[in-house]
């Protein structure tokens, strides 16, 4: 199962540009794929499925170290920026 996460996470973000920037989404649209009965109920409860959410996410994180050129530029400025300002709010104490 772990293959196929990673195998359909990294289908999906070179996909689709959204999915990139939104967990929430890529969550959806990896259990669309995975498991359709459980994306098709109203309410998903994952614990019931070999889907993890924390798994999900960690082969996004993998996925943009190795394509760090596909990262939303967008959140990588804001993050930056926070991280520079954080630094400088604590260093100066």
């Amino acid at each position: 199962m772990r293959k196929k996460i990673k195998q359909t996470v990294y289908e999906i973000l070179l996909e689709d540009e959204y999915a990139r920037s939104n967990d929430n989404y890529l969550i959806m649209r990896v259990a669309q794929k995975l498991d359709p009965v459980l994306a098709g109920s109203k309410f998903m409860d994952i614990r019931f499925s070999n889907l993890s959410f924390e798994g999900i996410t960690r082969k996004r994180r993998q996925f943009f170290k190795e394509y760090p050129e596909l990262k939303p530029k967008k959140m990588t400025e804001i993050r930056e920026r926070e991280e520079q300002e954080y630094v400088l709010e604590y260093s100066r104490r």
